[in-house]
């Protein structure tokens, strides 16, 4: 059963793996519970979520910062 579940969630288009990974993240699991049901590594977990958290930023703006950073 919990390898179907995973292989279920690994077929799931990016978008809905991750609305489901919110969903359970909401329902109050812990990354590391999250990563098991989800067959994903708790460190992808987080990412994932840090990652839709993150503000956006024109491309623009990622490369001045990072040019920025290179000459410091």
């Amino acid at each position: 059963m919990h390898r179907a579940t995973q292989l279920q969630f690994q077929r799931l288009p990016p978008e809905a793996q991750r609305a489901t990974l919110w969903r359970l993240a909401w329902s109050g699991l812990a990354p590391e519970q999250i990563a098991w049901r989800t067959g994903l590594t708790a460190e992808q977990v987080r990412l994932a979520l840090h990652d839709e958290l993150a503000p956006a930023q024109p491309t623009w703006a990622r490369r001045s910062m990072a040019h920025v950073a290179a000459n410091v």
